[in-house]
């Protein structure tokens, strides 16, 4: 009998222990002894991930903030990772096709195998979906976990206005094709954003660039009703969608960050490139 990890976040948006404990059964019909580690704070599923040794796989049960850290941990221990939705947004659920009742994903992934992937890198942190500076990190930052319980999905909706009426400070990015200047970057390894919205139409965990989103003030509104909301490839002076396999931004003023839908910081500067370091990562069967 093979033993595998389950990393769990037991505050995520949608954990349920029963459904953690119909996961356990279905596993144990398949010949796996589930080893539960919860996670108690942040950066605590990297920790475990780093650090967990003796299983033949690890299931990251949570959101894609928990997803995040733990393949920050697993990064180039060629320890397969598999992710079960659990969370708010589920975002990777949505761009992988992964159903998001927890038994009926882990069902869908034990049909495929594991696939060597490179996540995208700023600093020294992973992520596996995007990172973005400037407009969508304010609106992360002013989400409060209290409303993101109640509201779900809908709290980064509501903190998108109030993020319209904060200071906007202009972001440099330096591409191997020259300066691009916007109020809002993304850099993405995904072409899902939020779940359901759509970022950039060319990015993917198994693309060799990333997706590079730069869009000025004037076209915050257009750019987030026509190609986050209707997945559209609009494009313009104000709106850029490009692919490079690294860039730099810079500012005059301190721009906040994040990765993953988790708030990062602020900063002047930041370096954003793809890791050297693979990650097994377990890709469901496309029908």
């Amino acid at each position: 009998m093979q033993t595998w990890a389950i990393i769990y976040n037991p505050t995520s948006g949608r954990h349920s222990p029963s459904k953690l404990e119909a996961v356990q059964e279905l596993l144990h019909g398949h010949e796996v002894r589930a080893a539960l580690h919860p996670t108690t704070y942040a950066g605590h599923a990297t920790e475990i991930a780093r650090t967990v040794t003796g299983v033949e796989r690890v299931l990251s049960y949570g959101g894609d903030g928990t997803l995040n850290e733990v393949a920050g941990g697993l990064l180039g221990r060629d320890i397969p990772l598999m992710f079960v939705p659990g969370g708010t947004a589920n975002a990777m659920a949505y761009e992988l096709g992964i159903p998001r009742d927890p038994v009926k994903a882990v069902t869908a992934l034990l049909q495929g195998e594991p696939r060597p992937i490179r996540p995208g890198q700023v600093g020294g942190r992973v992520f596996m979906l995007m990172v973005g500076f400037g407009f969508d990190a304010t609106i992360v930052k002013l989400v409060s976990v209290g409303v993101k319980a109640k509201l779900g999905a809908m709290a980064y909706v509501v903190n998108g206005f109030r993020a319209l009426l904060h200071p906007k400070p202009e972001i440099l990015v330096e591409t191997p094709l020259g300066t691009l200047r916007g109020v809002w970057v993304v850099g993405a390894r995904a072409r899902r954003y939020g779940g359901m919205f759509y970022v950039h139409p060319r990015a993917a965990l198994t693309r060799p660039d990333l997706g590079v989103v730069v869009v000025n003030k004037a076209m915050i509104a257009p750019f987030a009703f026509t190609n986050l909301i209707f997945g559209t490839r609009f494009t313009n002076g104000g709106i850029r969608l490009e692919d490079h396999s690294a860039f730099r931004i810079s500012c005059e003023e301190p721009v906040a960050a994040q990765v993953d839908g988790e708030y990062l910081g602020e900063g002047t500067s930041f370096a954003v490139g793809i890791s050297q370091q693979t990650l097994l990562f377990c890709l469901p069967v496309r029908k």
